[in-house]
């Protein structure tokens, strides 16, 4: 009788330690190693850093405090659920963690949503220079750190400095724009998370508005992954990528279409230069200190987050000329916009970095479009972009 109630117990304690709804597979069978990581909410320089023109007239201190007093519930999910969460993640993405310790790093303000390398969690919001997003409730928080870990995870994959390249960092749906390796990021996080936050809580999140808003691959990730990549420790996001082939539907529907020539001219237009986001490209730029435009708003519905670009990028060349303000940009963007596109240099966190500027005037989920292109004879299908492998 005694041995059957210390059973019952023993049980009662295993399920009140996850969510009450249902999860695919037990969380306490891991074999694998993890890193360790330590939260940092007192990155003075880095939060500086970002935005040099803010605090000269703002006190770093007092936000940098701001961000120790509102942590603590995060720190608590952190201490309660970190280590099952990296566990998870090891054991859906069929990747080994190469880095043994791990820096997160809790801001006020940062440019966008959150960052996974570096590791970055804004507390406060996305600050855009001209206005301020709030950052959302904390549920959504724990789900954004889950989801950045999630793209940590999948650079595992490559990391030359380590000696580490597995096979799958070569395939095409590794490439890092929006409709891929965000994509894959985002089911990796979806996944870990039905175990973490349970199924209807992570359901409710993904179905809010800033969700909806702030993730630009979401239709294709619904429609191409959602319910056709099911991830099990049995069959891991790795499996899926490497029996993926590469000249797949799913490869050409989440790619940078082709763009369509034209043999019209295209009269040269001119801008003015605090009238950016009407344009096609959807961004806006002023020059930083050392004088280069920096990118300081973007629309994540326009062609150049498309192609690549993201808020407080510093743009350098365009084609190999010199870009020294929005008309010049904009003016050399449209010089090849209808003859292949621009090569624009980039400086990203410190990181040079090239992305390619061009027309997208094809439907992404257009059945018809994407049947038209396959390359129905011997020749090796290669697509529009690179591999972002400097990434």
């Amino acid at each position: 009788m005694k041995k059957q109630i210390y059973i019952l117990l023993l049980l009662a304690f295993c399920f009140s330690t996850v969510s009450a709804q249902d999860t695919f597979y037990s969380l306490f069978s891991y074999s694998s190693e993890i890193p360790k990581l330590t939260i940092n909410d007192r990155a003075y320089d880095l939060q500086q850093s970002l935005f040099p023109k803010m605090y000269k007239n703002r006190s770093l201190a007092k936000d940098i405090r701001w961000v120790q007093e509102n942590d603590s519930a995060l720190i608590s999910f952190w201490e309660i659920q970190g280590d099952t969460i990296l566990h998870v993640l090891t054991e859906l993405s069929g990747i080994e963690w190469v880095e043994k310790e791990l820096d997160l790093y809790l801001l006020r303000y940062y440019t966008e949503i959150g960052s996974s390398d570096p590791l970055i969690l804004p507390l406060g919001g996305t600050n855009k220079e001209r206005y301020i997003e709030s950052a959302p409730d904390m549920q959504k928080l724990k789900l954004l750190l889950i989801y950045q870990l999630a793209k940590r995870m999948l650079l595992q994959a490559d990391r030359p400095n380590d000696s580490i390249r597995l096979s799958i960092s070569y395939h095409p749906l590794m490439r890092k724009t929006p409709y891929r390796f965000d994509n894959l990021g985002m089911l990796l996080a979806l996944t870990t998370s039905y175990s973490i936050m349970g199924v209807d809580t992570t359901y409710d999140i993904t179905q809010s508005a800033f969700w909806k808003n702030n993730f630009r691959g979401r239709k294709i990730f619904e429609k191409y992954f959602e319910r056709d990549w099911i991830l099990t420790p049995e069959k891991t996001l790795a499996d899926y990528i490497a029996s993926e082939p590469t000249r797949s539907r799913l490869v050409s529907v989440t790619r940078t279409p082709r763009i369509k020539k034209t043999d019209i001219y295209v009269e040269k237009k001119t801008f003015l230069e605090d009238l950016p986001l009407k344009g096609k490209f959807g961004f806006a730029v002023k020059l930083n200190d050392a004088g280069h435009p920096a990118v300081t708003e973007i629309d994540s519905y326009r062609l150049a987050y498309a192609c690549g670009l993201r808020s407080d990028d510093v743009i350098r060349r365009i084609d190999g000329k010199l870009a020294r303000n929005h008309r010049q940009i904009i003016e050399y963007l449209l010089e090849k916009f209808n003859d292949g596109g621009s090569v624009v240099e980039i400086n990203r966190m410190g990181q040079p970095m090239e992305i390619i500027i061009q027309p997208l005037e094809i439907d992404y989920l257009d059945d018809e479009y994407y049947l038209d292109e396959y390359n129905l004879d011997d020749t090796l299908y290669i697509d529009t972009l690179p591999p972002d492998s400097e990434n």
